[in-house]
């Protein structure tokens, strides 16, 4: 999949601010995470895969990709917080967790700081 074709359609507002975010394929459910500095586009080709046997859910964090990126706080401290409003958002149930780099920290922070239960969770160089 070219990153012209990487879709994010949906829009999700946390703290005023327009979050990009897409969800693909149909099963049991799993986020991907992105690291620094990139964005969910580092995802494309392992979503498209995984996305044949899972429903796949996938967001530019603030400040990255097709995300705001205002003139605030964009640190763990925010992005933990914004997954924990996802998660909630996208009513999950234990998902299978993928995150890369600054991904994993906030993957970790989410489970430990905003109670957010995985049945699963793949640290890739966090």
């Amino acid at each position: 999949m070219p990153t012209d074709d990487w879709s994010l359609p949906e829009r999700f507002i946390f703290s005023g601010h327009p979050i990009a975010w897409g969800a693909i394929g149909d099963g049991p459910p799993a986020v991907l995470l992105h690291g620094t500095p990139f964005s969910s586009v580092e995802w494309r080709r392992i979503a498209a895969w995984l996305g044949q046997r899972r429903r796949i859910y996938y967001f530019d964090m603030l400040g990255y990709g097709q995300s705001a990126k205002p003139d605030a706080d964009v640190s763990r401290g925010i992005q933990n917080e914004l997954f924990a409003a996802l998660y909630a958002h996208w009513e999950l149930e234990w998902p299978d967790i993928v995150a890369h780099d600054f991904g994993g920290s906030v993957a970790l922070r989410g489970h430990l700081l905003n109670g957010l239960d995985y049945r699963s969770l793949v640290l890739i160089d966090p």
